[in-house]
């Protein structure tokens, strides 16, 4: 009876941790690259929007990001 408890135990094991996997793999979307959006039609808008994100990301934590993103993104909480 022992060896049967246990040959169960480790096959459940074994099957819930495959299940898991396959469900981790299915979740997954893949997301669409943040510099795909199109450009402003107006280059002032652009380049206003360019400079704003400069101004709050300094550092250029956010390079590869958007301008509207790297702004959103270095705000700083209140």
């Amino acid at each position: 009876m022992r060896p049967l408890l246990a040959f169960l135990i480790a096959a459940s094991g074994s099957l819930s941790a495959l299940s898991t996997a396959d469900a981790r793999e299915l979740r997954r979307s893949p997301q669409p690259p943040y510099d795909t959006a199109p450009p402003s039609s107006n280059p002032r808008a652009q380049s206003l929007c360019e400079e704003r994100a400069q101004n709050s990301d300094p550092a250029g934590r956010y390079a590869g990001y958007p301008c509207w993103a790297r702004e959103t993104f270095s705000r700083q909480p209140r």
